[in-house]
């Protein structure tokens, strides 16, 4: 008798252990497409210097002039708000005024969607490099935002210098491949060097590719030696090297003055989004 029931309590704990695993399974799974088949948020991060101080190789440094530079790109930035972009971080670090940016912001009635990372000190770095101190920003902007923070695990940062224009951001971001941690573009012609003007990663890509870079780099943070390092300390991780689209990028270039959108650097872009298409071997 005793052996019977115990035979069946057993049979019974079977049972139910088996229902609760299968349980369990329904509701992994469930999670799992849910995070599939929600909507990727795409959030935009601007960096900006406004008023420079000793940057080498430098000849864009009116403050005023940057700042201007900044409220036209932020201006086109904000009529891609749910075309595709969630929102846009711009986050600063020479500690300057963006009263007229926040003014901007708000005559479009997109406040709620623009979180500005200002006014939280003098982080510049001048003597070690523009791209140096650029990614010490990156550092604390991707701790700091609650943007990015609150788009949860299924959403991705493109971060672009924030002076420029991007003109076919949506297009670049809708070409963009599926399920990578890090999304550069990487060259080697005329010689090798990596794009750092825009850029795009999920948090698990950045904290696990990007952080730390300045730090450990220190002045060797530019677009030479980013090239060959970066593919290094991203083994393990998707890095993917090479956009499947040339960026249109309009603004003007901090180190000559020259615009991105006219004459012979107009001209180069054409080569290149061409290039890619007819011959996406050679990176250039």
């Amino acid at each position: 008798m005793q052996s019977h029931i115990s035979h069946k309590a057993t049979s019974i704990f079977r049972t139910l252990s088996t229902s609760l695993a299968n349980s369990a399974g329904v509701v992994s799974e469930q999670r799992t497409a849910a995070k599939r088949s929600s909507p990727t948020k795409h959030i935009l991060l601007m960096t900006a210097t406004i008023t420079p101080q000793n940057a080498r190789n430098l000849a864009r440094t009116d403050p005023v002039a940057r700042l201007q530079d900044y409220n036209e790109a932020l201006d086109f930035y904000l009529g891609l708000i749910d075309r595709p972009l969630h929102g846009i971080v711009f986050v600063e670090n020479s500690d300057s005024d963006v009263t007229t940016l926040r003014q901007l912001v708000a005559s479009r009635g997109l406040s709620g969607r623009v979180e500005f990372l200002c006014n939280y000190g003098v982080h510049l770095y001048s003597e070690k490099g523009r791209a140096h101190g650029e990614f010490k920003l990156l550092d604390y902007a991707m701790t700091a935002s609650t943007m990015v923070i609150e788009a949860g695990v299924n959403h991705v940062v493109w971060k672009i210098t924030g002076r420029y224009t991007v003109k076919n951001l949506a297009s670049m971001i809708a070409s963009a491949p599926r399920d990578f941690d890090a999304y550069v573009d990487m060259k080697d012609h005329p010689r090798r060097w990596m794009d750092m003007r825009l850029m795009a990663w999920t948090s698990t890509g950045y904290d696990r590719i990007f952080r730390g870079v300045a730090d450990d780099l220190d002045s060797k943070t530019h677009e030479m030696h980013m090239r060959d390092y970066l593919p290094k300390r991203a083994q393990g991780a998707r890095l993917v090297p090479r956009f499947s689209k040339e960026p249109f990028i309009d603004g003007v270039r901090g180190w000559d003055n020259n615009n991105y959108s006219k004459g012979s650097e107009l001209l180069k872009c054409y080569v290149r989004s061409a290039g890619r298409v007819l011959a996406p071997w050679y990176w250039m």
